[in-house]
């Protein structure tokens, strides 16, 4: 069977290629291996809020009339909304139909096995984004197997846990928020602090969104990165829940998490640590200064009229501090540590894209989507293009740039 296009992956990316490819009348299926924003409705903890306000949610000809711009809506509801745009335009979406390869059919055209089935096309957009598997450490295997282990992707809530502490490996946007529920909820909680930074949520009366959109800094392009290996770092923490607000390690060790240095090794029930959690504290610190002065300097500029930074239990959300002590080792059962939760971050395989289009990095070479191999695109991966290619924010922009450039390159009359 032909098809003049394939669409792969029918989250926001896919869906919004499926909207401009409808709108321009160009024939195409969107193959999702699960159902419409599967992974936002799967691989995502009951509690789950967007952080970033409603108002990002910039779906073409969506209008979010029952949202408050300005709060964040849950993962749920965000599901929700996706479905409704794939329903407002009919999108073309067959679901449970896993793609297991794309090939070159003849001098030009694709084949792409989906369910064991082969369909051909003229062009494909793939849009399964690049947070496809959990990275865990080698050593992981190593744990006790009385020892629950359990990841981002399928945590749920502190009551699905079995008794007892939790170990959360990992301090980016996931691990902080998780750390933190399990926190609330009456659990002993340990968080071994990794690099990522933290943000204020709100800063000199205005959302962290709002300063980032205005002065540009989620239209920085990849080209503006100091290495390629930048668009794989993890993002600073900050959460949605509770109408938004700042996550910030030294209140989370004011609430009683034990903060330790980055997992070094597992032996049985031992556990080790790098020396490195005043480092990685400090990290997380001076990235929150340095926004906070981009922000202060860019009000100076523009003459802003805005008021001057609350006090630290505010705009900071715990301030600093002196750094906690923290172990070089734990045994997980004098902890009486049952659970771990790796918030290790996120891996991408794009083996299954059977085309030389790929970097040192296994990630795709385009620009804004293009690659070298004429009718092959790439969607809603993080710095695609910009800071906000991989965002709900900017999968519109990136979307409408690609079905343009296959429009211009269509060898049939489009209606």
């Amino acid at each position: 069977m032909r098809e003049e296009t394939i669409v792969i992956g029918a989250g926001q990316a896919g869906l919004c290629a499926s909207y401009f490819l409808t709108q321009f009348g160009v024939p195409h299926t969107v193959f999702e291996a699960g159902r419409v924003g599967e992974s936002w409705l799967s691989r995502r903890w009951d509690s789950f809020c967007l952080v970033t306000p409603n108002w990002t949610v910039q779906l073409p000809g969506v209008e979010l009339e029952s949202f408050d711009a300005d709060a964040f809506m849950s993962g749920d509801d965000f599901v929700g909304v996706l479905r409704q745009f794939a329903e407002s335009f009919n999108a073309p979406v067959q679901t449970g139909s896993l793609v297991s390869s794309v090939t070159r059919r003849g001098a030009s055209g694709f084949e792409v096995v989906t369910n064991g089935e082969t369909r051909c096309a003229s062009n494909v957009i793939v849009c399964c984004g690049g947070y496809q598997f959990i990275r865990k450490p080698q050593f992981a295997r190593q744990l006790p197997a009385s020892v629950e282990q359990v990841d981002v992707s399928t945590y749920r809530s502190p009551g699905d846990l079995p008794d007892g502490s939790v170990l959360v490996v990992g301090s980016g946007q996931s691990g902080t928020q998780i750390a933190e529920e399990l926190s609330e909820s009456g659990r002993d909680v340990y968080l071994c602090v990794g690099k990522a930074g933290r943000i204020p949520r709100r800063y000199r009366g205005r959302d962290l969104s709002h300063w980032q959109l205005e002065m540009g800094i989620v239209d920085r392009t990849v080209d503006q990165l100091d290495s390629p290996a930048d668009r794989f770092r993890g993002d600073p923490h900050v959460s949605g829940r509770r109408g938004g607000h700042t996550l910030n390690l030294h209140q989370l060790a004011r609430d009683g998490v034990q903060l330790l240095g980055s997992l070094s090794a597992v032996d049985g029930p031992k556990i080790s640590f790098t020396d490195n959690l005043a480092e990685n504290m400090k990290a997380a610190d001076d990235f929150s200064d340095t926004f906070c002065r981009m922000v202060d300097d860019y009000i100076e500029e523009k003459c802003i009229d805005a008021p001057l930074p609350d006090d630290e239990n505010s705009d900071f959300g715990g301030g600093t501090g002196p750094c906690p002590s923290s172990p070089g080792d734990l045994d997980l059962g004098s902890c009486n540590i049952r659970t771990v939760v790796w918030a290790t971050g996120f891996g991408f395989d794009f083996s299954w894209v059977r085309f030389p289009v790929f970097d040192e990095f296994g990630y795709p070479k385009t620009k804004r989507g293009v690659t070298e191999v004429e009718g092959l695109y790439f969607l809603g991966l993080n710095w695609l293009h910009t800071r906000k290619s991989g965002t709900i924010l900017g999968a519109g922009d990136d979307a409408k740039h690609v079905v343009d450039h296959l429009r211009q390159t269509r060898t049939v009359p489009v209606r």
